[in-house]
């Protein structure tokens, strides 16, 4: 009989990195004779109020066990409360739902996920894209309003002490990319024995060069971007205005855009930059399309303002297609200047990112340079290389000591009750008077 694992996410099913990292792991636990589980913190989704969020909660309190992507899904309500307080998810914090596993992977994009796991002592595995302050100045810099507001929240620290507890809490912190293994050895240099580079696994079997796919190639000549095009932190205002200046000296030149269909703003800067024949969005393709584009792309162009890793970079280069990004973060160490790619420092400068892939294109060596993108990937990231290191740290630390000392059970009771009680007492400072009015007025017989 097939032991149980469990794989622990609140990330939404909807395609993405994080549940490409989810699917890894299921298959891989699959083959090594697990029968894994993955548990999914789910919230109310929409444009609701807060009194419909708590409706919507308390109607789906109940554990619940469906099948998502074909993955056996256990999902569980997180409580609409602020951000500094959602990921203490009552189900994986107090009840008994995690508690019978030696070990967990935790798969997300910053490390709370594992909040719970590291409240109760439960041993865990973490493999996370990036620092969660990163990711929100990211954001910020492409006009996130929210993200703007948590970093300049008065209970920001205490979103990056529930961080700090979890990192320190990991028996074993897989960094998706070796920038954010840098950047967590950086800020907590206690844990960097603890920290390995480890990087999304890719099929090298059907992911490799396809040496006549630019020949043939119905689209000419073309860069490629893959990715969720609207997402204000893949920058795609960047590579349009970068592309036109491109085209000014590669004419027939074009760009293909998959993955979300355009929004008006991109549509419209198309039309404003005259460049309605040259762009292609595709939309979301099949996997064999996907693969013939990357096959076929003169280079894949990146132009995010942060990622934590992207995917589709080591996509490109299994496939033997050099990358141009932007210093974001992970593709940095991936991406190397002169081996696989070309990385523009500038990340705000339309005539940089240009320059970059003219200087590119123009590259003698672009051919020997396909080549040694595939073998990067093959020495890299190719998939027995990523499983084997999977495994080890699963190994590792399913045996691991569990549960708190008496200290650290003290803690985090403590813990557990300042954060509800500065919650609790928020609430009641801001709605103050209609508590008086509504509740103690009537109880205290109270004269209006």
């Amino acid at each position: 009989m097939a032991e149980p694992a469990a794989i622990l996410t609140i990330e939404a099913a909807s395609p993405g990195g994080v549940p490409a990292l989810v699917d890894a792991i299921y298959v891989l636990m699959k083959t090594w004779g697990y029968e894994p589980t993955v548990y999914r913190a789910q919230f109310a989704e929409g444009n609701l109020s807060l009194p419909q969020r708590i409706a919507t909660t308390l109607r789906q309190w109940k554990a619940r066990r469906v099948e998502e992507r074909g993955l056996p899904t256990v999902l569980v309500p997180a409580p609409p409360v602020p951000l500094w307080l959602f990921y203490a998810v009552p189900h994986f914090l107090l009840g008994s739902l995690l508690g019978a596993y030696e070990c967990i992977f935790v798969a997300s994009g910053s490390a709370h996920v594992a909040l719970p796991l590291a409240l109760r002592g439960i041993p865990y595995v973490l493999w996370i894209a990036t620092l969660y302050e990163d990711e929100l100045r990211a954001k910020m810099s492409a006009g996130d309003k929210w993200a703007q507001r948590v970093l300049n929240s008065p209970t920001w620290p205490i979103l990056q002490a529930q961080e700090r507890w979890v990192l320190n809490k990991a028996a074993r912190i897989m960094a998706l990319s070796p920038h954010t293994a840098a950047r967590i050895r950086e800020w907590l240099p206690n844990v960097a024995d603890r920290v390995e580079t480890v990087l999304y696994p890719v099929d090298t079997t059907r992911f490799h060069p396809h040496h006549e796919a630019h020949s043939v190639a119905a689209e000419g000549e073309y860069l490629l971007l893959a990715a969720r095009i609207t997402d204000p932190r893949k920058n795609v205002p960047l590579l349009l205005r970068a592309f036109a200046l491109v085209k000014q000296q590669r004419p027939h030149l074009r760009l293909v855009l998959v993955g979300e269909a355009p929004d008006d703003h991109l549509l419209s800067l198309v039309a404003a930059l005259s460049l309605e024949e040259a762009v292609i969005f595709r939309g979301v393709v099949p996997p064999d399309e996907l693969l013939r584009l990357y096959q076929g792309a003169a280079l894949f162009v990146l132009p995010s303002a942060q990622e934590g890793l992207g995917i589709v970079v080591l996509e490109a280069l299994a496939c033997g297609t050099p990358v141009v990004t932007l210093a974001s973060g992970g593709p940095e160490g991936i991406v190397i200047d002169g081996l696989t790619g070309r990385v523009v420092v500038e990340v705000d400068d339309p005539a940089a990112l240009a320059q970059g892939i003219l200087d590119l294109l123009d590259d003698p060596d672009r051919p020997a340079m396909r080549a040694r993108c595939a073998a990067f990937a093959q020495e890299h990231f190719a998939y027995p290389l990523i499983a084997e290191k999977l495994r080890a740290a699963y190994e590792a630390v399913r045996n691991a000591p569990r549960g708190l000392s008496r200290i650290g059970q003290v803690i985090t009771a403590v813990w557990v009750m300042f954060v509800l009680a500065t919650y609790v007492l928020r609430q009641m400072t801001l709605h103050w008077a209609s508590i008086q009015q509504r509740i103690i007025d009537p109880l205290l017989g109270g004269v209006p």
